[in-house]
């Protein structure tokens, strides 16, 4: 590595002020503040033009350093070259940081590159085009909480990839810049009104994202905390066994939504069966399955689900309780399932001014809505200790599902008897998950993030792209959508193959199993659910179906049929890295993974024949190919 001066001058451009090279690449600062990269043969990126005053550039060590002016705080950062395909920047400090520190500056894009967005399961983003984005909040502007602390930009033989190395206090913001392409940004939030530590960000350079996403995977492997298999987790509990290509099915009982949101019960049902319906997907195949329940299973019945194989567990939420205020004011049935409110106000998070934090609303007899208080999460913990176990002896049940906490931001406390940051939060979360697993029970989440992958088994969610999701899916878990009436967002970009990416799969796709939102289910729109199936086969992920009664009569012989085409590559990959993702054809219609036990997947999403060597692959279907079989979906 070596360090060199470079006082070059354009009279349209910033000076460069300093740069470390490699045989590789060279990375300068300029006097602006941004960044500039560039490779041996050429390529290059310059960051937009920082917003903070840039100071007391040097060198130290073979490395560029400066000062940044963050309001009062001194900033400190700090420029070095890893190995010739990596460079790190490190920001450090002491003091307070009243605001967040959107510190380095976005890459400005080139025509022709992607956004890589670790936005669930993941996006590719044409930065020319944000259609897709139109879904979003103000203008297809995001500043979010990252399923992963990784994003990209992508072109021909480049991937610039951006890994952070702790991402508990930190957020991503996508937009679009004064040329109108997709940019994003790393910004960091303080600790307690602290900068607290150092922020680090490692920059990997290599010539695709398959590789890439491989190198930020090791990164996580050194790093510690984040990469537990599920082959680990089968030592520790066994019926994850039962999980691995299995289907996530909910059965609800046809009055659950009018109950729970106070709605007329109708009296013309069908009556919830939980053992008929099991037998008639036994009958047609349906072997693996995890069978979910929002209201429970009485003892009786989970008995003989476990009898027929399955993996029965029950919902549950420690995010959120009833405040004992609203006890008279809720509807009977919201009353009866706030457990915890026994235990309000002690477990309630407080925000930095004094205030309980609220969480989501429900149903009054008014017909208002109201606040529900959010739980601290070292309080969860406790009350997981409490109220799991006892269940689980009464009922029998094999799994839990822990709505809310390991896929949404994590929150400071400012309780004086359960104090937390943002890593306190998730450090509970953890434990809640792992004293889960070491009783015995398969674990899934909302959602889902790398900070909490360790150990959960399975999330639902991570498949549904939030904003691409029915308008009030959270609150419509049954609702089916047909013709004129599936939302457009289902075609445009939710099930847009160009737009989609295996980005978290690429990463921890053999470290649990991913679903599809319960209100977003494979189901939701039944006419694309051979759509969906195509999506899980490339991801080698199995569906979820989330129906009542009624709908499972009416829709039973599709849904085995999904079953079938949806869950073969699951069950084959369920334990396996993916090694690869590519596009096939210009319009990226065409995908293929790979997978770290020799498993293909070649999905043809056009409506045209796609020649994959000596096999054609026909409109809208997939061609598997094993070290033992070839066969297509």
């Amino acid at each position: 590595m070596d360090y060199l001066p470079f006082y070059g001058k354009s009279q349209n451009h910033p000076r460069a002020i300093m740069q470390l090279s490699t045989r590789n690449f060279t990375i300068r600062l300029l006097d602006d503040g941004a960044l500039q990269f560039s490779l041996a043969n050429g390529q290059s990126y310059t960051q937009e033009p920082s917003a903070y005053p840039i100071e007391n550039r040097r060198e130290e060590d073979g490395a560029i350093a400066y000062d940044l002016r963050v309001g009062t705080l001194l900033v400190h950062g700090r420029i070095t070259i890893q190995t010739d395909q990596e460079f790190m920047l490190e920001l450090s400090g002491e003091g307070a940081l009243t605001e967040p520190l959107a510190y380095p500056p976005p890459w400005r894009p080139h025509s022709g590159d992607t956004a890589i967005i670790p936005y669930y399961e993941g996006l590719a983003i044409p930065v020319e085009d944000a259609t897709a984005l139109k879904y979003f909040p103000d203008n297809g502007a995001l500043t979010f909480h990252p399923q992963l602390g990784f994003f990209a930009l992508l072109n021909d033989g480049l991937c610039l990839g951006t890994a952070m190395e702790n991402a508990a206090d930190a957020l991503l913001s996508f937009s679009r810049n004064a040329e109108g392409l997709v940019v994003q940004r790393a910004v960091w939030q303080s600790v307690k009104g602290q900068f607290a530590y150092a922020r680090r960000l490692r920059y990997l350079v290599h010539g695709t994202l398959s590789a890439a996403a491989r190198r930020y995977r090791r990164l996580r492997e050194e790093q510690g905390g984040f990469v537990v298999t599920l082959k680990e987790k089968l030592r520790r509990t066994p019926e994850v066994a039962k999980l691995l290509g299995a289907a996530d099915v909910w059965i609800w009982d046809d009055n659950n939504m009018n109950r729970l949101y106070a709605r007329p019960e109708s009296s013309e049902i069908t009556p919830r069966d939980s053992r008929r319906v099991a037998d008639e997907m036994l009958a047609r195949g349906m072997s693996r399955i995890l069978w979910n329940a929002f209201e429970g299973e009485a003892p009786e019945d989970c008995r003989a689900l476990k009898e027929k194989g399955f993996l029965v567990g029950k919902y549950d939420i420690y995010r959120d309780v009833l405040p004992k205020p609203l006890v008279d004011v809720a509807i009977p049935y919201r009353r009866d399932r706030s457990v915890n409110t026994r235990h309000w106000p002690g477990i309630v998070r407080i925000d930095e001014k004094g205030n309980y934090v609220t969480a989501w609303q429900i149903s009054g007899k008014d017909g208002t809505m109201y606040d529900q208080h959010a739980v601290c999460e070292i309080c969860a913990l406790r009350l997981t200790m409490e109220n799991v176990p006892p269940d689980v002896e009464r009922v029998g049940y094999t799994s839990r599902l822990i709505d809310v906490q390991a896929g949404s931001a994590p929150q400071e406390c400012y309780a004086p008897l359960h104090p937390a940051t943002r890593s306190d939060s998730l450090r509970y979360i953890n434990a809640q998950n792992r004293f889960l697993a070491d009783i015995g029970l398969v674990v899934g989440v909302e959602v889902g993030q790398e900070a909490c992958v360790r150990d959960f088994h399975y999330s639902e969610g991570l498949m549904s792209i939030g904003y691409y999701r029915a308008e009030e899916s959270g609150r419509r878990m049954c609702t089916q959508y047909y013709g004129s009436e599936i939302p457009r967002q289902f075609t445009e970009a939710m099930l847009n193959p160009a737009i989609r990416l295996p980005l978290w799969e690429l990463i921890y796709h053999d470290c649990a199993v991913s679903y599809w939102y319960w209100g977003d289910s494979s189901n939701s729109a039944p006419e694309l659910m051979p759509l969906r199936d195509l999506f899980d086969a490339l991801y080698g992920q199995p569906p979820l179906y989330s129906l009542n009664m009624t709908q499972w009569d009416r829709l039973k012989e599709e849904i085995a049929c999904s079953y079938h085409r949806a869950t073969k590559v699951a069950a084959l990959t369920a334990t396996a890295a993916m090694s690869s993702f590519e596009w096939l054809t210009a319009d990226r219609m065409v995908q293929r993974t790979v997978f770290a036990n020799g498993v293909s997947v070649v999905v043809n999403f056009s409506q045209r024949p796609y020649e994959a060597g000596e096999r054609t692959v026909a409109p809208q279907s997939a061609l598997v190919q094993t070290p033992a079989e070839t066969f297509i979906i």
